[in-house]
Order: structure tokens, then sequence, then C-alpha cells
């Protein structure tokens, strides 16, 4: 039995993996999914210093409560931020490490930095609040109507800091010591470039040529089969 540690993406919330976690559990895995801090139904810890490393203490806090101590440990998008910050500061309770067509960061990267064009999209996105970015449509992420549907009804802003905060150091030295899958929706190729570094990187990579970024939370059967054939 493994335990799964599943890290949503922007505006999401635990409640993505809803329709992957009981694929996992059926199998006789244990899956732990977060929701972090300012989002879903902790929006109201929103605040403007909340940012990639409140969301990383999140994580490494949940591994610490829940004495996990060989998580397989998944980010999906700017999840990927985030587990990466976790395995430097928690490398000793990971097992094996998951990028779902993720970020998947250095030193001093940040999300904006590794994706330029997505600053624009979340200036031209305001929230409620200025320091807020509202949801970018599930369309634009490849989602049918009904997964649109799904996502949209459910996602909220977040501080614009989780995206500007660059990730602290630590990292490589505990990734290069575990294995790590970088899998990459190579249809869409919003993340081409961080699947070419991944491979660099010498991670194992894996393209996906059937499945959009978000098909991943909306088709389980997609990720499902992937986490379910680790080794």
């Amino acid at each position: 039995m493994a335990t799964f540690v599943l890290v949503h993406g922007s505006w999401g919330g635990g409640w993505v993996w809803d329709r992957l976690r009981p694929r996992l559990e059926d199998a006789g895995h244990r899956v732990l999914t977060p929701t972090l801090t300012g989002l879903a139904e902790r929006r109201h810890l929103s605040a403007p210093d909340v940012g990639l490393s409140s969301h990383v203490r999140d994580v490494v806090e949940l591994l610490e409560s829940e004495r996990v101590e060989d998580a397989v440990l998944v980010g999906h998008s700017y999840g990927g931020m985030v587990i990466t910050g976790v395995a430097a500061l928690a490398g000793d309770r990971i097992g094996q490490v998951v990028y779902a067509d993720a970020f998947a960061p250095v030193t001093g990267e940040s999300a904006f930095g590794l994706l330029p064009w997505l600053e624009q999209a979340f200036a031209d996105s305001p929230g409620p609040a200025a320091w807020e970015v509202a949801p970018l449509s599930p369309d634009s992420l490849g989602a049918d109507d009904e997964g649109a549907a799904w996502l949209s009804s459910r996602l909220t802003p977040m501080p614009r800091r989780t995206h500007e905060e660059p990730l602290g150091p630590g990292s490589e030295e505990v990734l290069a010591g575990k294995a790590v899958t970088y899998l990459y929706c190579a249809d869409q190729a919003i993340f081409k470039d961080m699947a070419a570094s991944a491979e660099k990187r010498e991670f194992r990579v894996v393209a996906l040529a059937a499945a959009t970024h978000v098909d991943l939370l909306t088709q389980p059967h997609v990720l499902a089969q992937e986490l379910l054939n680790l080794g």
C-alpha cells in the first residue's frame, strides 16, 4: 500500500481529486488531498502575504502530522512548484515524486518566471482584491463542456504572490536521489519546455498524447493508470 499525497494547482482545492481518489483507494492505497491556504474551503485564509512558501509549509505539516514516511508526492500544474519546495524540507518523508503536467522549478525560479505569458494572463484576470487573481477559464486549458462546468463551479481566486515568490534552495539535491516522473500532456504543450528540462535532469518523462492539462482531473483514468503503474 502506498500513500499518495495529491497537491492541486491554481484556483483549486483538495476537491479537484474527487474523481481520481476513489480509483487509488479502490486499489488499496491511502490518499491525502490537502487544500492549500487561501483556496476552496480555506478561502477565508487568503491574504496578500500567502505565497509559495505558505503552501509548501501546508504540505510539509500534513506529512508530519499524518506521519507519512514514504509518500508518493504528486503535483498538478502549480502544485509542481509546491511539491518541489516540499522535497527540500521533507525529503525523508518522500519516496517518489510525480509532476503531472506541472511546473518543475529549480532554486530561485517562480511560476511567472517559468511561464512569462501567465503573468499577463493573470493581469487580464483580476480577482476581487488587488492582490488576487481570478481563475482562468478551464476551456482554455483543454476541458470539455462537462469538465469545464465541474471545475468552474468551485474554482476560487488566489493570492498573486503564490506565482511571484521564487522557490527556496535545497530541492535539487533531494530530487537527484529520488524516483521522479514527469507526466507531460503532449498534445497541449503548455509545459513543453518543462518536460524538456525534466528530461535533461534525468527525470523519467512520459508523454501523454491523448490528454489535455485538465483531463488529468476530469478524466481520472488517465492519471490513475500512470500512478498505479509506478514502480
